[in-house]
């Protein structure tokens, strides 16, 4: 059986002391530098619209903007808006560059979300540091709020800063005019409106001895003509003869 030596366990305490105060004096300002930068993120938003006054059915661009940025890594934008007035536009909103956004809509809702990539630092900025553009369409006539209602700020460390009723702007709708009818030209000739044409009556034949007819069928007259004067000449020839045998 192997003895140890009792001043052994002494030695590898003081070693092992040794060692974790030299690690702390090693690390320990690392952590304290990471503690002092975990901080939230810092904005100032804005809301700007433009153009301000729109035609029923036109488009116009919100655009969110932030001030005094620091170490903003990601965020959730959410605006609303009356829908009787007010719809998404069928461009999609657009975020900073070197990050990821996308869109969720719902009745009267547009929320943008944005995300930096990877190991890319948190945006910062003093000022007019664009965080969305939403494209919108205006419906109908009226006065239409649109609100940044709520908003969600996340740091590269994952410090978590949330606001309510941030900022807002008004587009004002005019509605579609209505054309005016156009007064016609005195100048231009009127349609000149052309009576019916009637039937001419059928012009009248001649006959023999510049008889006319009235466009009835003379034939038959002209037969019955001619077989009245035979029938007198046979008459008359007939009397004759009675008249010579009688002298006789």
């Amino acid at each position: 059986m192997t003895a140890h030596s009792p001043a052994s366990r002494p030695r590898s305490a003081r070693r092992l002391g040794a060692a974790l105060v030299a690690a702390l004096a090693l690390f320990g300002p690392l952590a304290a530098a990471s503690a002092a930068h975990a901080a939230p993120p810092t904005a100032t938003l804005s809301l700007e619209i433009d153009p301000a006054e729109v035609t029923a059915g036109d488009p116009f661009v919100v655009t969110v903007t932030g001030a005094a940025v620091s170490d903003l890594y990601s965020y959730d934008l959410e605006l609303s808006y009356d829908p009787a007035l007010v719809e998404p536009a069928t461009d999609a909103p657009t975020g900073p560059a070197g990050g990821f956004t996308s869109t969720v809509t719902g009745p009267g809702t547009l929320t943008v979300s944005h995300t930096r990539l990877g190991t890319s630092p948190g945006l910062s900025g003093t000022s007019d540091v664009v965080l969305a553009s939403i494209p919108l369409r205006s419906l109908a006539a009226g006065s239409a709020l649109v609100q940044l209602s709520s908003v969600r700020l996340v740091s590269s460390t994952g410090e978590v800063v949330t606001a309510n009723d941030v900022a807002s702007g008004t587009v004002v709708i005019a509605a579609v005019p209505v054309p005016e009818p156009q007064p016609s030209d005195p100048s231009s000739p009127s349609p000149s409106v052309s009576a019916s044409a009637t039937a001419a009556p059928a012009p009248a034949a001649q006959g023999p001895n510049d008889l006319a007819t009235t466009g009835v069928d003379a034939t038959p007259w002209f037969v019955s003509g001619a077989l009245g004067v035979a029938l007198l000449a046979g008459g008359t020839l007939l009397v004759l003869r009675r008249r010579q045998a009688v002298r006789e």
